[in-house]
């Protein structure tokens, strides 16, 4: 009896047993399963269980944060005008890329491609948007709301400096298609004015005019159809003030040159020292080295000392080589007639052989006394034949009532003459 009651137990705990063991067996299955279906979860859920779609936006849009912390712009920004990012974003510490939607695709936002401002507070949150494969009018309606908070497109840094100036740039009327058609043709003649409106009053009667300039960066409403070249009149403010962006516009329209400062050498203009120009002109113009021409300070005729000509030599001393000056830019005032003439001429012959054998451009002339007809027809004559070559441009001053214009609607006689209309 014993025997038998001791067999069944033990037969009762070998049972048991086996039951526990396959308990405890078929818990170890799931725990695998559970670590694999971990790996398996992050391998191919690729984030497409926050696939944000039109109308199921659901708080999974927290997961990949579009906000740009510190933003400071035109106006304020809510948290619900900033772009929904698709689940399939690329992140990264500095930009979102959303990958374009095939034509096949299911409907989605419309393909965005936004940069966020990282270390610097006063870039701007852009937006780059363009047409969605399907349109999708809930996600649309947020990208409109967040683009009229941020209106720049523009995706890296050069391209938002270009997009600064786009503004700027619809305020130049020229191009360089427009100045390559222009009537005036290969003139080197230009107009220095105050008035915009006389450029294009010269051009429809008949003037060669190919350029023009007014001593600021900013064209001031020129309409005519000649290329504007900015100045810069003196690094003080506000002759300073956004010379980049007016200098980045008048390159966008044509201008292939730029303008240093007017008449440093005197103390009633621009009055700078050579080594203050010299440092000037390297941190305003060096930037554009190799992208457009750039010309030297433009000096005065007086021949007194560490003015004109002796100021330029001292200007070339202090730039030490770090200047970049593609030609040079030179101003005359003295008497008409066929004397005064000669005297310009060999004035800018020397400013020729002073400027390393470089072109000039004589950006102001006048003769002060005597007879200015016989004075234009002689230098415009000149200026125009191959001895002098090296001239590239010449401007008189000034394109105004009592000079170049005898009134609003009419060339003065040498204004005739200076605008090719006669000889």
């Amino acid at each position: 009896m014993y025997n038998k009651i001791s067999i069944l137990a033990l037969c009762a705990a070998a049972t048991m047993k086996e039951v526990a063991a396959g308990s405890l067996h078929r818990h170890m299955h799931p725990k695998r399963e559970i670590v694999w279906a971990e790996t398996d979860t992050v391998v191919v859920t690729d984030y497409v269980t926050v696939t944000v779609t039109a109308g199921e936006e659901g708080p999974t849009a927290e997961a990949v944060p579009t906000f740009a912390p510190g933003f400071s712009g035109k106006g304020e920004q809510h948290h619900s005008e900033y772009v929904t990012a698709p689940a399939s974003s690329t992140v990264s510490s500095s930009t979102l890329i959303v990958e374009p939607a095939t034509s096949s695709a299911a409907p989605t936002a419309p393909v965005a491609e936004v940069t966020y401002p990282v270390s610097s507070p006063t870039t701007l949150v852009t937006v780059k948007l363009s047409a969605p494969a399907v349109e999708s009018p809930s996600s649309s309606s947020a990208v409109q709301s967040y683009t009229e908070a941020a209106p720049v497109a523009s995706t890296t840094e050069a391209e938002s400096a270009a997009a600064a100036t786009s503004t700027t740039a619809q305020a130049y009327s020229t191009s360089t298609a427009a100045a390559t058609s222009s009537s005036s043709g290969s003139s080197k003649r230009g107009a220095a004015y105050n008035d915009a409106s006389l450029v294009s009053t010269v051009l429809g009667l008949g003037g060669k005019l190919s350029w023009a300039y007014n001593w600021t960066p900013d064209p001031n409403g020129l309409k005519a159809n000649v290329v504007y070249y900015p100045m810069l009149w003196s690094t003080a403010s506000p002759h300073s003030d956004n010379w980049d962006t007016h200098a980045e516009a008048a390159i966008s329209n044509g201008a292939d040159a730029l303008l240093s400062f007017n008449e440093p050498d005197i103390a009633s203009q621009a009055n700078m020292s050579p080594a203050d120009a010299a440092a000037g002109h390297i941190q305003y113009f060096a930037k554009y080295a190799g992208k457009v021409r750039i010309s030297s300070p433009a000096i005065s005729s007086s021949e007194e000392s560490n003015q004109g000509l002796d100021w330029l030599s001292q200007f070339f001393t202090a730039c030490d080589g770090k200047c970049q000056v593609d030609f040079c830019a030179a101003h005359w005032y003295g008497p008409g007639g066929e004397d005064g003439a000669t005297q310009f001429l060999n004035h800018i012959t020397k400013v020729h052989e002073a400027c390393d054998n470089k072109n000039v451009w004589v950006t102001e002339v006048a003769a002060q006394s005597g007879d200015v007809d016989a004075f234009m027809s002689a230098i415009t004559k000149a200026l125009d034949s191959d001895e002098y070559s090296f001239v590239e441009k010449y401007s008189y001053f000034w394109l105004s009532e009592g000079s170049l214009m005898d009134s609003a609607s009419a060339l003065s006689d040498f204004g005739k003459i200076f605008a090719g209309i006669t000889s």
